[in-house]
């Protein structure tokens, strides 16, 4: 508080001045002083009350005309997502994507940025082959960061998100490749063969479908021979390097089959001194079973697939083989059965056997088959010889 009294023709006078610092913009602040004249203290103490008041309003109003973007993206961090106890990979992710995609903005104050701005980022997403779901998740973070700003006071309520109302651009639909169950025992049994590292992990991944993280953290404790189950009840987050809940926050169990059985046996004695039950590769650790799993698809020759579509195998393995959709849900540790009907769409199962009563084409004549199969025979023996 300051309320300096002085002398003036031998009257008591007073000036009154306050000053306001910026907690969210450094350097920006805000200072005034009034000088009163002829007046009591009490007088003085309300007019100071009065100032305090008018300068910190005025504050208000330039944090919020000059904040940028770059200052409302890194307040949304430090006080949403690193002062919280428990802070969501989802959140970090959110915070980092921003920061990629967003690098353009920093400096523009949040009230000057619109819809073209977000449109921008789009278009450049697209060029760069991004999928819709990445955009979907820039424009989801952008509204969760102005919706926080606006709720804490750091942007007006007028000042909407540039984000709501853009239409993400569609591309069209491509599904990531799916091996079939020829293709992941010649992925395995190669595997095996090479005597890869990641043999067993792949093994584990194919037959239980669990996530790269729920496989990380599997204890031996969660394995129960007499009962024929697997628990799997946490999950590595490798942003966070914690041990946590399951992607969902619910434990499920997963039946072991004979042939995973004899897998488990196999690697306890070489991993039950460290308690877990799949070896500590360090590539895995630091995030890079992905590209691992990618390459060895390439040095074997079958369809490239990632870590985790690994899940997207197991997901149609179980349809195709008759297991309902929601005991593979329950199995996978999928929740929304919105998500998950890509995984159906994938098997085909809906639209199996749907043509087989057509009876439209003429009957293939058994004489005819083996007469093609005896020129196609002969060809390949003239090419042989001519080579």
């Amino acid at each position: 508080m300051a309320i300096i009294p002085y002398e003036l023709n031998g009257q008591t006078c007073y000036l009154i001045r306050y000053k306001a610092e910026s907690r969210i913009r450094h350097g920006l602040k805000v200072q005034r002083q009034k000088k009163l004249g002829v007046a009591t203290l009490k007088e003085a103490q309300v007019e100071h009350n009065q100032l305090k008041r008018e300068v910190k309003q005025e504050l208000i109003e330039k944090e919020r005309s000059q904040l940028s973007w770059k200052h409302l993206l890194s307040q949304w961090f430090e006080k949403d997502v690193m002062e919280c106890h428990h802070p969501t990979s989802t959140k970090v992710d959110n915070y980092n994507t921003l920061l990629r995609h967003t690098k353009e903005w920093m400096e523009t104050p949040v009230d000057r940025l619109n819809s073209m701005s977000v449109q921008i980022i789009f278009n450049d997403m697209k060029k760069l082959g991004l999928s819709y779901g990445r955009m979907k998740s820039v424009k989801g973070a952008i509204n969760v960061v102005f919706d926080w700003g606006a709720l804490n006071r750091l942007i007006p309520a007028t000042v909407l998100s540039p984000a709501r109302g853009v239409k993400i651009p569609k591309s069209g639909s491509k599904d990531k490749p799916v091996l079939n169950r020829g293709e992941m025992r010649f992925f395995l049994s190669k595997a095996r063969e090479l005597d890869h590292e990641y043999y067993p992990v792949w093994a584990m991944a194919f037959e239980t479908g669990c996530r790269s993280g729920e496989l990380w953290a599997l204890n031996w404790t969660d394995v129960d021979f007499e009962r024929r189950v697997i628990s799997i009840n946490k999950s590595y987050n490798s942003r966070i390097k914690k041990i946590k809940s399951t992607k969902t926050g619910e434990p499920r169990k997963v039946p072991i089959s004979p042939g995973l059985e004899a897998l488990l046996k196999e690697l306890k004695l070489k991993t039950a001194s460290t308690g877990f039950v799949l070896p500590r590769i360090n590539s895995w650790k630091r995030g890079e079973a992905a590209e691992i799993t990618r390459n060895f698809c390439r040095l074997i020759g079958i369809r490239e697939i990632h870590f985790h579509a690994t899940r997207s195998c197991f997901a149609v393995m179980c349809l195709e083989t008759g297991k309902g959709i929601t005991s593979t849900m329950k199995l996978g540790g999928w929740k929304e059965i919105k998500s998950f009907q890509h995984y159906v769409r994938l098997s085909a199962t809906e639209i199996d056997g749907l043509t087989d009563n057509f009876n439209i084409l003429p009957e293939a004549k058994e004489g005819r088959i083996l007469e093609l199969r005896a020129i196609a025979a002969d060809d390949e023996a003239k090419i042989a010889v001519s080579t």
